[in-house]
């Protein structure tokens, strides 16, 4: 067991060693953002069958003379909307709006990511710790301009979250000092894919709101929010 446990801790130091060498620019910002894809999983996949559609934005720092960088992560993901039109109200049937619910979630994550500095491809590993954040809205949307009216939240709850991820940035361009060589900036192809571990959360679906004629009745499911996240974007490092 010892024997294992001193080859598995010097496998990771030659690691880090070998990431550590390779960490040589000069960048220690990076951001950036992307298109997502989201996959409910578990019991969230049975209630909420829907692949989720939205953008994040990110914000990172690189240590100096490391391999690590922190950052935070904003992000939405709509898994579910639906658009219907129906007159203002019951006294103006003659002003017809678009009443559209949308369910979304939205994902905000700090982050340690572990990754090379230098080369034209640069993997990287991510781990990840944060909140979602279930909510479904209606908004009225007049049909002469398409602005909102009048926005309603009709539920929301918030969720603790966890994860990790792993992708690679593809070097786009890149600026060089013409005295050392070394890079100021670079622009780069980021594709990744992260596991988000969601607690339990109380939410709504597409169909989930019943109108009759006495008021509005809702279905409210509860389960974990697992999420797997698929994303492509650019990133930005200076």
């Amino acid at each position: 067991m010892r024997k294992r446990r001193s080859s598995a801790l010097l496998y990771l130091v030659l690691l880090l060693f070998f990431f550590r060498v390779a960490s040589s620019a000069q960048e220690r910002l990076q951001t950036g953002g992307h298109f997502i894809l989201g996959f409910p999983q578990g019991e969230f996949r049975s209630n909420a069958d829907r692949i989720g559609l939205g953008g994040d934005f990110y914000f990172a720092y690189h240590i100096p003379r490391s391999i690590l960088s922190a950052g935070i992560s904003i992000g939405f993901s709509i898994y579910g909307r639906e658009t219907r039109e129906a007159p203002l109200s019951p006294t103006i049937p003659e002003m017809i709006v678009d009443v559209s619910t949308t369910n979304s979630i939205m994902l905000g994550h700090l982050f340690l990511r572990l990754q090379p500095q230098q080369g034209m491809f640069r993997p990287y590993l991510d781990g990840l710790i944060g909140f979602h954040y279930l909510t479904t809205d209606t908004s009225i949307h007049d049909n002469c301009d398409g602005d909102d009216d009048i926005s309603s939240n009709n539920y929301n709850d918030l969720a603790f979250s966890y994860g990790a991820g792993a992708g690679t940035m593809v070097m786009l361009i890149q600026g060089v000092r013409q005295d050392n060589k070394r890079r100021l900036f670079s622009m780069d192809l980021d594709i990744g894919i992260r596991y988000l571990r969601g607690g339990e959360a109380e939410y709504m679906k597409k169909g989930s709101i019943h109108r009759e004629i006495d008021g509005v009745t809702y279905d409210v499911y509860r389960s974990r929010t697992d999420l797997v996240k698929a994303y492509i974007g650019l990133n930005f490092s200076f």
